[in-house]
């Protein structure tokens, strides 16, 4: 059994090592190198706001609304003499990044004034609740550093690395798109083959996706196999795409596959290693799709898990404060527990067809 190098891996899935590989296939995006300073900065557990965050922030968007910040470190909010000794300890202990926060800025205006936001692999999904409307979209240089600063999954990607991954460390601005949940896929690669698609947000059920099953596998059947296979540089790993309309499939990211990498969603990774085994060449252009086939009620989505603060969750359920785990460790655990679900979900879908076709038989 052949033993992976997770850090090449990795390497090869930075945003920055395979975007312009794939430029015209993505959406637009700004990468901006961190600074040892800032890098610093940011491995530290005090959410602390940099000089250039203003004392009031007014950012006019295109929806037509403005989102304002303030900072705490004003003196007409924190009740402290701005002459005395501590406003001037609280002076000196404010960082100041003009010239990195100034590329942030401009990064932000050339990509329309929103954009998305992530570190080289992560984007800081467990952080959003600190923000204002609980987005994942950056209008300004205070969304960017408050998200970055409270993401466990940002600061894991911010640690110290191995010189096998001398890539740097980048911040990542994406130009904003509105997506529709129901048309984001993960796809899974094993030995060049595109093995198995699911849909990005399971277990959610989306009318759409049963009508246009063989178009959805056909788009991204021929992306993979006129842009992906013979282009990106690993055997086995994972993409996520964006279809918005017919024959338009946009990339979205590459992570590594296998568990604790990424989330196998409506699949098992052993499962997808045993078939991949016996896979031919002739069943690549027919990857086992797996959706909700009919609306099984609300269910239970692992993202929202990160809409507030493991450490809160942790006290309210009883349980010990998170460890120092890494965002790895926390990702594998919730994945674990909800493909628990995943059987579960699809026995419930296919006794509800069985009781329909009944009771269609029964007033036939």
């Amino acid at each position: 059994m052949l033993i992976r190098n997770i850090e090449l891996e990795k390497q090869a899935c930075m945003h920055v090592n395979w975007y312009e590989l794939f430029r015209k296939n993505t959406i637009k995006s700004c990468i901006i190198p961190v600074p040892d300073d800032v890098l610093a900065y940011l491995r530290q557990d005090m959410l602390i706001l940099p000089k250039e965050c203003s004392n009031f922030t007014d950012v006019s968007t295109g929806e037509g609304f403005q989102t304002t910040h303030y900072n705490a470190f004003d003196d007409q909010f924190d009740g402290t003499d701005s002459e005395g000794e501590d406003g001037a300890d609280d002076d000196q202990e404010q960082p100041a990044f003009p010239e990195f926060s100034q590329s942030l800025t401009d990064a932000i205006q050339s990509l329309g004034g929103n954009a998305f936001l992530k570190s080289d692999w992560h984007c800081p999904k467990d952080a959003q609740w600190i923000t204002l409307g609980q987005s994942l979209c950056v209008r300004d240089i205070t969304d960017v550093y408050q998200l970055l600063k409270a993401s466990s999954f940002c600061k894991e990607d911010f640690r110290e690395r191995s010189e096998v991954n001398g890539s740097g460390y980048h911040v990542v601005l994406k130009k904003w798109r509105d997506i529709h949940p129901g048309s984001e896929f993960r796809c899974f690669v094993r030995n060049r083959s595109l093995v198995a698609i699911s849909p990005r947000h399971w277990p959610s059920y989306h009318e759409h996706i049963a009508r246009e099953r063989s178009d959805i596998v056909n788009d991204i059947v021929s992306l993979f196999k006129e842009k992906i296979k013979e282009t990106f540089t690993l055997k086995d790993y994972v993409f996520d795409v964006y279809r918005p309309a017919k024959d338009n499939v946009i990339i979205m990211d590459f992570s590594l596959y296998g568990k604790g990498h990424s989330d196998s969603l409506a699949f098992d990774y052993d499962q997808l290693d045993d078939e991949a085994q016996v896979a031919t060449i002739e069943e690549e252009d027919d990857p086992e799709f797996r959706y909700l086939p009919n609306d099984c009620g609300v269910q239970p989505i692992k993202r929202n898990v990160y809409g507030f603060p493991q450490d809160f969750c942790n006290f309210f359920q009883g349980a010990a404060p998170s460890s120092e785990g890494g965002a790895a460790a926390e990702e594998a655990s919730v994945e674990g527990d909800s493909n628990n679900l995943i059987n579960r979900l699809i026995e419930q879908c296919n006794l509800q067809q069985l009781h329909d076709l009944d009771n269609q038989n029964e007033q036939a």
